[in-house]
Formats: C-alpha cells, structure tokens, sequence
C-alpha cells in the first residue's frame, strides 16, 4: 500500500539533512511522521503502481548527468575562449586557437552528445511504456516495461562514464587555472558524480547481464533500507 499524505499538517517534521558534495537537489532529506493523517482517498494500492516508474525515476537522473556535461562544456568552452595566458609548450599564441586544447573541448562535446542521445533513446522507451498501458494488450505491456527499465539502466551505465569522463578531462583545456575555487568548475564533475552515485550502477550492470545471459526479466522495484544484523 502507498500512502499519500498532506506535508501541511501536525506530526510531519521534514529535515534537509542531505549532505551529499554535489546536485543536492537529487538527495532527499529525512522526513518523520507521527500519528499523521491519510485521506482515504489517498490510499493506493501498490500493485497499481505503473511498471516503468522507477525506470521514469532514472531518466531524471540521465538528464541532469546529461545537463552537467554540458554546461562543463558552455562553461570550459568560454574560459577558454577568453584565456591570455598560454604555456611556451603550447601550439599557439592564442589558447583558442590551440589544436590540442580545442581537441580536448571537441572530445568531451563529443561525450556529451552521446549522453544526450543515449538519454533521448531511453525516453523513447519510457514513452512506448506509457503508450502500452492503454492498448489492452498484456504481452506488448510486459515487453515494454522490460525495455523500459533495461534501456534506462543500460543508458545509466554509459552516461556516467561519458559525463564523469568529460567533466574531469576538460580541465585539461585550462590546467591548474580550471581549479580556480571562484570559477568553481569543479562543481561539474561534483554534481555528475553524485547523481551517478543515487543508484549503484554496479547492480544495474548485473542486472543486465543477468537479462542477456539467463533472460531474467529486470526488477521494477528496488530501495534502500537498513539491512538484517
């Protein structure tokens, strides 16, 4: 059963204790609920929960790596483009005008787009899902939904290392200027990384290998929770 309950009432106490280094608006804090007061109405039943909504749950998390990659890039790319200083090793006398730098810049825009693609592909998926819950047709329902959460959970997997990737190797473009606290690039690579970290991608990889090896149908429900003593 799922409960739906009013935040604006008596025995509720909320906490934004969520002291993640990075997209803290991905984390959410602790909530506590004493005697409160459900709507009869706001009493769901747990086995009418849409199948693909965890898989809905990770394609926000797809888009925000995706939105992180590349404002590193809108970002570095400016820096760079409005830098004077350059290194004698250099290939230039303008940082712009750098092959080396501007293929650092090309690389990680390259990533980026494959995030975004990949992530785009993924919501097809979700949104052939959605469409499957009213063709009242159980079989293409199920396929679906399987499609839905393996394609997510393979979109996860690569997203992550393209974004984490270009958000680390673009500081190469700038060197140690990129660690410039004021400019704060570093928040870049702090926000994917945490976003990437909400759920482990090491279950997911499993998860798919398990599917294409033994054609065990994914799970559509999956938390965290104190474990046994």
């Amino acid at each position: 059963m799922i409960a739906a309950v009013r935040v604006q009432q008596p025995g509720i106490t909320q906490s934004d204790d969520w002291d993640g280094f990075g997209q803290r608006t991905t984390g959410s804090g602790t909530s506590v609920f004493e005697n409160v007061v459900v709507e009869p109405e706001n009493l769901l039943d747990f086995a009418t929960r849409f199948k693909y909504q965890t898989a809905f749950y990770q394609l926000v998390l797809l888009a925000v790596q995706t939105g992180t990659g590349r404002a590193a890039v809108r970002d570095i790319t400016e820096e760079v483009r409005t830098r004077t200083r350059i290194f004698s090793t250099g290939n230039a006398s303008h940082v712009s005008q750098d092959v080396q730098v501007q293929q650092v810049v090309g690389k990680a825009s390259a990533q980026v787009y494959a995030a975004r693609a990949t992530t785009l592909r993924a919501a097809t998926a979700l949104q052939i899902a959605y469409e499957s819950r009213f063709a009242h047709d159980e079989v293409a329902e199920r396929e679906a939904n399987i499609a839905a959460e393996l394609e997510s959970a393979q979109a996860q997997v690569v997203i992550a290392d393209l974004v984490l990737r270009a958000t680390s190797d673009l500081f190469n473009a700038l060197s140690a200027s990129a660690t410039s606290t004021g400019k704060a690039l570093d928040r870049h690579w702090r926000n994917a990384r945490t976003a990437a970290s909400h759920n482990p991608i090491i279950y997911k990889e499993r998860i798919i290998g398990d599917w294409e090896i033994n054609n065990t149908e994914p799970p559509y429900v999956w938390q965290i929770g104190a474990g046994s003593k």
